[in-house]
């Protein structure tokens, strides 16, 4: 196998150098924890392209647990995330460290969470979704740098290619499905046809897979760059209506996504959102059980759907416009904003959200109280009379507002009975 170690001196940081050093030094004095000792995942992927990274994935031969402990004393750090498949964290200073035992996969059935038993590494490379991510560089003093490649992942690396290690590979795991789309836009390779065949074979096990493992997925989607063309790939493979039928983006809110690449992930849900029915936002918010930023952006778009034509009269007002959207989230009214055609009803959303929404009443609670206001619901009643003036700018000066509770509030008392 090749030595790596002067790409290593090359492409890694200074600091994650030193880490890897403190680690190997580590393990030799800790023969019960690590017997042996590896650089595992993204970090040796990234570096044999000529990439800087700094998440540290360490695979030990032993107690992946014990060794964590023993080198976050050697680094002044801490071991958080302990997990029940012998995996640990530690942080150091501005770095964390994953340490695994290496370990064995079965699973009992698709989509199922693995059953672990302790392994050497090339047991833990097999394990892996795809040939270049089932690499590792032996840390040990003796073997400084050299590289572990059983699967051919370096010359997948130097194709271009995204290929899974065995045929059973998405029925073990679906969510590879949505890594192997994350990777190929990413790093722009080529998902390779046998493996896209067996995703479309497999890709029915997400059913079950569990709402969080999905949702966790997609997120890391919706963190890249890339995300408008992971998620164009994603539909186009059918893994979106694999995770559920009601999973669809239509052609203008992926356009959209497209357009606005520094916009936040939930804003992109937004417009994933605005063009579902009602039916397919509670489906899709079911199966994913997202937290309650998304369940609003996702369900948000069929009730805009209902009031859409209503914003296209002419004749309406700036507070009817008020009533029809304050009750929106912020989010879906700027997703349904980048998708409205230039019509009324793009011209009423951009008012609202520039400037309608901002606009209140110069007089508070505690002004009408002093204007002789009984305290009760008709302050309420009265601020929301003002405000709606103050929106069709029927009033315009604290005097006027003043003028109007004086003339309204005898005929609400009226209308209340004295009160």
């Amino acid at each position: 196998m090749p030595n790596v170690a002067a790409m290593m001196e090359r492409s890694l940081p200074g600091s994650v150098l030193e880490v890897l050093r403190t680690a190997a030094s580590v393990a030799s004095r800790e023969p019960e924890s690590a017997r042996e000792l590896y650089l595992v995942g993204g970090m040796v992927r990234d570096m044999l392209r000529g990439e800087a990274s700094e998440d540290i994935d360490l695979s030990v031969v032993g107690d992946g647990p014990a060794f964590a402990s023993a080198l976050a004393s050697e680094l002044n750090g801490d071991v958080t995330k302990i997990s029940e498949f012998g995996t640990a964290a530690v942080e150091a200073g501005s770095l964390s460290i994953d340490v695994a035992t290496a370990r064995d996969e079965t699973y009992e059935h698709p989509g199922a969470l693995p059953t672990v038993t302790p392994a050497g590494i090339t047991k833990d490379l097999a394990r892996r979704d795809f040939t270049i991510n089932a690499m590792a560089v032996d840390l040990s003093n003796a073997s400084w740098g050299e590289l572990i490649d059983p699967h051919g992942g370096m010359s997948d690396l130097m194709m271009k290619r995204i290929r899974t290690l065995h045929t059973d590979s998405f029925a073990d795991d679906p969510t590879r499905a949505l890594r192997a789309i994350r990777y190929e836009s990413r790093l722009g390779f080529k998902i390779q046809p046998v493996t896209v065949n067996d995703m479309q074979r497999d890709c029915g096990n997400f059913d079950a897979v569990s709402p969080a493992r999905a949702l966790a997925d997609l997120r890391h989607i919706l963190d890249e760059p890339q995300r408008a063309t992971s998620l164009e790939r994603a539909e186009e493979l059918g893994v979106l209506g694999s995770i559920s039928p009601a999973f669809r983006i239509a052609g203008r809110s992926l356009k959209a996504i497209q357009d606005t690449p520094d916009r936040e992930p939930i804003f992109h849900v937004a417009l994933i959102g605005a063009r579902l029915t009602q039916a397919e936002a509670a489906s899709l918010i079911k199966r994913l059980d997202p937290p309650v930023d998304w369940r609003a952006a996702l369900g948000a778009g069929s009730t805009y759907q209902e009031i859409a034509s209503v914003l296209e009269r002419s004749d309406l007002r700036p507070s009817e416009i008020a009533e029809l959207l304050e009750g929106f989230p912020v989010l879906a009214l700027e997703a349904q904003l980048q998708l409205a055609p230039a019509t009324r009803q793009k011209a009423a959303l951009r008012s609202w959200l520039e400037e309608l929404r901002f606009r209140e009443p110069l007089l508070s609670g505690d002004d009408l109280l002093a204007a002789g206001v009984p305290q009760g619901p008709l302050v309420g009643r009265l601020l929301a009379e003002l405000k709606r003036a103050r929106l069709d700018r029927t009033v315009g000066t604290r005097d006027d507002e003043l003028t109007l509770v004086k003339r309204r509030l005898p005929v609400m008392l009226n209308d209340n009975g004295g009160y």
